[in-house]
């Protein structure tokens, strides 16, 4: 008989934790969103153990430190003040793995010395795992009426437990997806807008030939480059590298873009185009950020060409003769001291040769053992392209560089300005 009474009253138990699980089954497949799922498996596992109180705790991913970033996401079931799980339990379980009943916090051996809250009577505390990776806890706190938890609880709770964390795991994937989906149609956005700043093409110079390209690292970048018309014929160009990548690089060079066309249009001196630029910069840039620029101004009636370089990669002009002058003159980079002064020099621009400035891109683009391309390279390419075109000599260098990388993944923005005197 006894035996019988033992076996009907096990039969009762898996009924009962069938019916838990089809519920708990029932209600996550109407749940929205993680939070909502969450907070249905707390609801559930309270009213089947009978507890006042739940908590989720969903479990980072820091393989050097698993235990210092535990807590990622908590849910409560009550209105009051969730209780949040003590370090030193999340710890033992990362460490243990399986379920614990606490029925006297303050004298229970394995967590000695540990603060409970006055108004923590008893624990009980499971792990979500999937595929043996803990990914979660779910915990209650306080059994109603003062009792403890039980074996059979604790037991329950496991149970609820091991069936949530493939569900909780499976919601937090789809929403990192969506995130995803959104981050990446953000950046084809982005990318379509900084695509529309930078020049279309070369607008026509008397004399001259005019090319320009930027090719991102990532799907936006922080590389600028631009042709400014001024007045009486003059045009304006300029490159510049703003520090970092990706979308907050870019972000700073639609400000840099603004802020230089709008210094340009004054029709000042270069060296002031520079200061005044670098004074609003100061006050915009986020600390600890800065620009690299070279600017020049080029009157096509004279064929005089005057330039600033703000911590820039210094230019070359291809001399008629085949010797490779570089623009040597430079100062300090953009949005560091809002009173830096800057020089100005002047140079000229003869019949067949040309100008070309670049971002750091270029000269440090690596291949699979980390050989950068350097000015070495690109001095005695330059040298063999008198007789190309702008468009002509910029595709020859973005070949090389191509070459040289191997396949191997761009790890800058590459830009590249071509100014070719092409008449008398």
């Amino acid at each position: 008989m006894e035996a019988l009474q033992r076996e009907n009253k096990q039969l009762r138990r898996a009924v009962e934790e069938l019916s838990v699980l089809n519920e708990l089954s029932a209600a996550i497949g109407a749940s929205r969103g993680m939070e909502d799922i969450v907070q249905t498996i707390i609801r559930r596992s309270i009213k089947a153990v009978r507890a006042e109180q739940g908590v989720v705790t969903l479990v980072g991913e820091d393989a050097a430190d698993p235990t210092k970033t535990l807590v990622r996401t908590m849910a409560s079931s009550s209105d009051k003040e969730a209780y949040s799980p003590d370090q030193n339990l999340l710890g033992w379980m990362h460490l243990n793995r399986k379920p614990l009943v606490i029925n006297d916090p303050g004298n229970d051996k394995r967590f000695q010395g540990v603060a409970w809250p006055e108004k923590i009577s008893s624990i009980v505390s499971a792990p979500m795992l999937v595929r043996s990776r803990l990914t979660g806890i779910l915990t209650l706190y306080n059994k109603k009426h003062g009792e403890g938890f039980s074996l059979e609880d604790q037991r329950l709770l496991s149970i609820l437990a091991g069936q949530s964390g493939q569900v909780v795991e499976n919601a937090r994937l789809i929403e990192e997806e969506k995130k995803l989906v959104t981050m990446q149609q953000e950046l084809i956005f982005a990318n379509e807008i900084q695509t529309n700043l930078l020049p279309a093409a070369a607008p026509p110079v008397n004399h001259y030939d005019l090319a320009g390209i930027s090719i991102p690292a990532q799907d936006v970048g922080g590389d600028y480059y631009d042709y400014i018309p001024i007045d009486d014929g003059r045009i304006a160009i300029t490159v510049g590298d703003v520090s970092g990548k990706g979308l907050p690089a870019a972000l700073m060079m639609s400000n840099v873009q603004a802020t230089l066309r709008g210094q340009a249009r004054f029709c000042v001196s270069v060296h002031e185009t520079i200061e005044r630029s670098n004074q609003l910069l100061t006050q915009s840039l986020r600390k600890g950020t800065f620009v690299t620029l070279f600017y020049g101004v080029l009157d096509p009636s004279d064929h005089s060409f005057r330039y600033a370089n703000a911590g820039h990669n210094r230019p070359y002009i291809l001399r008629a003769d085949g010797t490779l002058e570089t623009l040597t003159m430079g100062g300090l980079v953009l949005g560091f001291v809002g009173t830096q002064k800057y020089r100005e020099e002047i140079t000229t621009i003869g019949f067949g040769e040309f100008l070309f400035v670049f971002s750091d891109g270029v000269t440090e683009a690596m291949n699979a053992a980390h050989d950068q391309y350097e000015e070495v390279r690109l001095e005695a390419l330059l040298k063999t392209l008198a007789h190309a075109s702008a468009e002509e000599i910029i595709a020859a260098v973005g070949e090389a560089i191509r070459k040289h990388a191997a396949g191997h993944p761009q790890n800058d923005d590459i830009t590249m300005l071509c100014l070719k005197r092409i008449k008398l």
